[in-house]
């Protein structure tokens, strides 16, 4: 990709990204200082670019469609998901509500969909140019796919932050490392699959005796991760010669509902942290 390409597609792909990033910003009460906002859709980019080879390359050109779709979707999530990490880390100051957790996943997830759409936009312009293809791909991806990485990577965010803010979810004694444990808090969370999710964060509704921090983040990465491998499933696979693609579009705005929705009980939420 030469230089000035690079430049055109950038610019081509940052409006709505912007977009996006105003929606949501300005349903925050305290929208993060624009220093934060700025490293962690560096990190974001960061994120994408490790996908750029194994896509270019054809790394996994043996593997079933059906593999593929459930890696990718790990390794998406896996990265985004430790990115975030790294940019909690870096900014602990700034991460004290639940809300934190959403903004810092929607600048990853917008950085990563940022540098990921450049890719795209700039195959399907080497393969057939400015024609109806192109632009298709444009607008899906400007606008399903970026809300698509927004809702993923918000709910990782999401459970991140309860596991080390809402106190009725994780006890202060319960804190721990996010990857402390770790297979002995997946092998507690795949004993009862998405029990956190279904009985107190869906509901609101405060755990009877506390679940670990590191319990929390496991089911928050692994609900992302099903989300995003079921999306991406949705626009591969063809039952009886039907697409089922259309049906992302309530997963969509349904995530999307869900999190605007949240935003407006934030003074309730806020008043359970420590």
């Amino acid at each position: 990709m030469r230089i000035n390409e690079l430049v055109v597609f950038a610019v081509l792909t940052l409006p709505p990204v912007l977009g996006w990033l105003f929606f949501w910003r300005h349903r925050l009460a305290e929208p993060e200082p624009a220093h934060v906002l700025v490293q962690l859709f560096f990190l974001g980019i960061c994120a994408a670019l490790p996908l750029f080879a194994l896509r270019e390359y054809d790394v996994f050109y043996w593997a079933s469609p059906l593999a593929l779709l459930i890696f990718f979707a790990f390794l998406e999530e896996s990265l985004k998901g430790l990115l975030l990490i790294v940019g909690v880390e870096l900014n602990r100051s700034h991460f004290d509500r639940w809300e934190d957790g959403f903004e810092f996943a929607i600048l990853v997830a917008l950085g990563f969909a940022f540098a990921e759409n450049i890719f795209y936009f700039f195959r399907e312009y080497s393969a057939g140019g400015l024609q109806l293809a192109f632009w298709n791909l444009y607008f899906f991806r400007s606008l399903g796919t970026v809300l698509a990485h927004i809702i993923f990577t918000g709910t990782f965010g999401y459970f991140y932050a309860c596991a080390y803010v809402l106190k009725g979810i994780v006890p202060k004694a319960k804190h721990e490392k996010p990857l402390h444990r770790f297979f002995h808090n997946l092998l507690k969370v795949l004993r009862r699959p998405f029990h956190i999710t279904r009985c107190h964060l869906l509901p609101c509704k405060d755990s009877a005796h506390g679940h670990t921090s590191g319990e929390v983040v496991i089911e928050g990465f692994l609900l992302a991760t099903s989300l995003h491998a079921l999306f991406n499933a949705l626009f591969y696979f063809t039952p009886f010669d039907k697409n089922l693609g259309f049906l992302a579009v309530p997963i969509l705005m349904g995530g999307g509902w869900w999190y605007v929705t949240r935003f407006r009980n934030t003074k309730k939420t806020n008043s359970k942290m420590f």
